[in-house]
């Protein structure tokens, strides 16, 4: 893609600042999420069948930070999909759709903890990184029968396949046992990073390329 006028940069510059930020974002979560090293923010009650706020600052420390980067990281996917041209196919639709599917659940998943009201916030937050996975896969796939530059592809299919862990990390870690707490901060880390770097390569590519570059 090619700027246009002064809409593409502006398009561009707020697709790297929100993919940024939601990328730095994941780092703090996975930490938080995992470790709790501030103490225990909820209590599960067998009475209601789901947990229940017990502290609401630490509640708020640890969850909000997820919401906040699902739904930047979600919207960064969406511009950077604009910038590169797709979607061209089938399955470049179907993650579009995804896409926004992500955002609409990140926006449940905010709302849940502002709410304090913790199955609001974790159903979301599980579905909608599900959504974004698929979605980064499915899109990343479409960059590259479109000739997009090989390097996007190979981002959007490898944080593609790394959201899409996310999804069994939690029973991996908390009910199964296999995978310690700090490794399962560390994959989300560094499904964040990867985030965080493709913030910086649109932010960046600007001066040379006016935006994320195709081969076509």
């Amino acid at each position: 893609m090619r700027a246009t006028g002064g809409v593409e940069p502006l398009l561009i510059r707020r697709t790297a600042v929100a993919t940024a930020v939601g990328g730095l974002l994941w780092m703090p979560y996975g930490a938080l999420e995992m470790l709790q090293p501030w103490g225990v923010d909820t209590l599960y009650r067998d009475d209601l069948g789901y947990e229940v706020v017990r502290d609401a600052l630490l509640y708020l420390a640890y969850s909000l930070p997820g919401s906040l980067a699902l739904l930047l990281t979600a919207r960064g996917l969406l511009g950077l999909s604009r910038g590169l041209g797709l979607p061209v196919g089938r399955a470049g639709r179907a993650g579009l759709v995804l896409a926004h599917v992500a955002v609409g659940l990140a926006v449940f998943s905010t709302a849940g903890v502002v709410a304090q009201f913790d199955p609001l916030f974790t159903a979301p937050r599980i579905f909608g990184t599900l959504a974004l996975g698929a979605a980064t896969l499915l899109l990343g796939g479409d960059a590259r029968r479109a000739g997009a530059a090989p390097g996007w592809s190979a981002a959007l299919l490898t944080l593609g396949l790394l959201g899409l862990f996310l999804l069994p990390l939690w029973p991996l870690v908390y009910a199964v046992g296999v995978v310690p707490e700090a490794a399962g901060a560390a994959v989300i880390a560094l499904f964040g990073l990867g985030w965080a770097l493709v913030g910086r390569r649109l932010w960046f590519g600007l001066g040379s390329a006016g935006g994320p570059s195709t081969a076509r």
